[in-house]
């Protein structure tokens, strides 16, 4: 089977994922911006990954646009994001308002832990995160105000094997 990696990245987590994931599945890789609709037909599966940002997926767009070039393809997206595993509502939300309805069937989803340095933020992501984190119990606001690096190859065991599994059929 013939595949891509593709990808958004604001701040570089969802970025290393993918390189990491295109080293290890031999896979070329390019960001979204990059790949026009007319050469999905190129491809026979798409692995897409992407980060969350203000609650919705950065891709969001690109998928839209996409879509009817993406019908028929199996699809494994990886989403970069700050949620726990148990926060399975609020993943399922992510999805949900940001993957066309028509891709959400023929989508593997993987949720991966992502990476946090506050003085890589811009200005309005700073004051966003301050906004949200009013939402938050104490012991949220105060684990968001420390910087956090969860990104480790390791996490893409699962998704690795998932895909060499749909690729040896």
């Amino acid at each position: 089977m013939n595949g891509i990696l593709v990808y958004d990245s604001k701040y570089g987590s969802t970025r290393q994922y993918a390189e990491w994931l295109a080293e290890s599945l031999q896979l070329p890789i390019t960001s979204c911006a990059k790949l026009p609709a007319y050469r999905l037909k190129d491809f026979d599966f798409l692995i897409i990954g992407t980060p969350v940002y203000m609650e919705r997926l950065r891709i969001k767009q690109w998928l839209r646009k996409v879509v009817k070039s993406l019908a028929g393809k199996k699809l494994c997206l990886f989403i970069v994001n700050a949620t726990s595993p148990d926060e399975h509502l609020k993943r399922e939300k992510f999805v949900a308002n940001s993957l066309p309805a028509e891709l959400r069937h023929a989508s593997s989803v993987y949720f991966l832990p992502g990476r946090l340095r506050h003085k890589s933020l811009t200005w309005m992501d700073k004051l966003f995160l301050r906004i949200g984190a009013r939402t938050l119990t104490p012991e949220q606001r105060k684990s968001i105000k420390e910087d956090v690096n969860e990104v480790k190859r390791e996490n893409l065991e699962l998704l690795i094997k998932t895909v060499q599994t749909f690729c040896a059929k």
